[in-house]
């Protein structure tokens, strides 16, 4: 049914994703048949609530059933779309005050691009977190993106580091924290998340280096292709690494 869309696993299991943090922070999770999800994590960002579609062609009606869930209410929230959105979806968004539209570029790392060589960022240590220090981990997150740490909050819960494939980074310097990353393997895909760097520690590679790390440590996992959403900023980063922007995922959100 999807074999004329190579993509469609790699959204999927960044569908997947989203899915398994709303499960854990919320329990608030559904998955449609045409594998159109809704994930609400409870967080206050909106990409962390909504509808996202793995579909080239998404369902309309889907959407708009699982955008009307009274669990949505209250909290920013988003409906994700691959590509450009036709009229129909665009509508949908519309209705639900979500007239704010933005496009982050999906980047593929393909398996022919073999295993990365280790980038020479000493002292710069690269290491997986236990459960406890994932407070520690969101902490760091939040201050590298700027944010308020409320925001990510979730990512302090230990049950995560207990869900098959996700590994939380903390990048040190001297053993003081500097920045972050996650990975989430499925199969033979790895998903590349939250590549974060305090301001301090910035445009010293460190952002490279986390991504290479963990995209080696999935290799070695057996995930042989990476992928990432990356904001315009991250894209010359993430393209020295070896990834290629493949196509783009749509966001619709409130306006702020």
């Amino acid at each position: 049914m999807h074999t004329n869309d190579p993509l469609r696993p790699v959204v999927f299991a960044y569908t997947a994703v989203r899915d398994t943090l709303a499960a854990v922070a919320t329990g608030d999770s559904r998955r449609e048949p045409d594998d159109t999800v809704l994930a609400v994590s409870g967080a206050p960002v909106a990409g962390l609530n909504g509808v996202i579609s793995p579909d080239l062609e998404p369902d309309p009606g889907v959407v708009e059933a699982l955008a009307d869930s009274a669990s949505l209410r209250g909290l920013p929230w988003s409906i994700q779309v691959r590509g450009v959105p036709g009229p129909r979806i665009s509508a949908v968004a519309a209705r639900h005050g979500l007239t704010h539209v933005s496009a982050q570029p999906l980047m593929v790392r393909r398996c022919d691009a073999g295993t990365p060589s280790q980038p020479a960022t000493c002292p710069l240590r690269v290491r997986a977190v236990r459960a406890d220090e994932l407070g520690l981990y969101a902490k760091i997150m939040a201050e590298g993106f700027g944010v308020p740490p409320e925001m990510f909050e979730i990512f302090a819960d230990p049950a995560l580091a207990e869900r098959e494939g996700f590994t939380f980074y903390l990048a040190e310097v001297d053993g003081v924290p500097v920045g972050t990353g996650m990975a989430a393997v499925s199969g033979d895909l790895l998903g590349v998340y939250n590549i974060s760097v305090l301001p301090d520690h910035r445009r010293q590679g460190h952002g490279l280096a986390i991504t290479t790390e963990i995209v080696r440590a999935g290799h070695a996992a057996g995930a042989t292709t990476a992928y990432l959403y990356s904001s315009a900023m991250g894209v010359p980063v993430y393209t020295s690494a070896g990834f290629h922007t493949a196509e783009i995922l749509t966001w619709f959100t409130a306006p702020a």
